[in-house]
């Protein structure tokens, strides 16, 4: 059977484009959700984001495309019914103080790193190369990157195989919005640490839960972070 990576000799079908978009040869976080849509729902909402871009080629204006491909992954991803969250074996912890008098750290699994610092060393593989390589990195360990509370935004970068990373390129904040916490510290609503963290989320959680977690967790304790705030992608 033809895949989205292989179609058959009769060309690719709309449902294997559709699932290129995730973990496809056109992986793409911004188009993601079309692989969740029926053919009918993913074709009306391309032909509406084309009619979109065809208004911006004349007027420039953004907001109204924006808006279609918002609709559209609420639409994808919104279960059918309200689903109460229900969780009767998760650990919790209530906070020992007022936020502002917490040391709290950033912790992302969007796979952000110092550029010259990549946590899978100097011959680590390129953002295009890990797309390929998911089902390696599902099997190995995750390694923490550790990141200085005042490193500017174009000194990060972000590589991760379970989505197309262009866009945290981009603008990291979108994945690490340690410039927004530290605007906020400034006004003296929280307090930061001056090590904030990060990971690839596509990992073994098993080995995250059973070996890595349990050392992460020291290594923050040992430098006096009360409270994480975590980003998932």
């Amino acid at each position: 059977m033809a895949t989205a990576e292989e179609p058959g000799a009769g060309g690719m079908s709309f449902e294997e484009f559709r699932q290129s978009f995730y973990y496809g040869s056109r992986a793409d976080m911004q188009f993601k959700y079309l692989a969740r849509m029926s053919d009918d729902a993913a074709a009306d909402t391309i032909a509406a984001l084309l009619r979109k871009l065809g208004e911006v080629f004349d007027t420039g204006d953004l907001d109204d495309l924006r808006q279609v491909a918002f609709e559209a992954q609420v639409s994808a991803y919104a279960p059918p019914e309200s689903v109460e969250p229900d969780v009767d074996d998760a650990p919790f912890t209530p906070l020992p103080a007022d936020l502002p008098d917490l040391r709290l750290a950033l912790i992302s699994a969007g796979g952000v790193f110092v550029v010259g610092d990549d946590p899978m060393g100097p011959d680590g593989p390129t953002q295009q190369e890990a797309l390929a390589l998911i089902k390696e990195f599902l099997r190995g360990a995750p390694t923490l990157s550790r990141i200085p509370v005042d490193t500017p935004p174009e000194q990060l970068t972000a590589r991760h195989p379970g989505y197309d990373a262009a866009t945290a390129q981009r603008d990291i904040e979108t994945v690490f919005p340690l410039t927004h916490l530290r605007a906020i510290a400034d006004d003296g609503r929280i307090r930061l640490t001056d090590e904030h963290y990060a990971f690839t989320g596509a990992t073994s959680h098993t080995r995250l839960r059973k070996e890595m977690a349990p050392q992460w967790a020291e290594h923050m304790a040992a430098r006096d972070v009360d409270a994480a705030f975590l980003v998932a992608t």
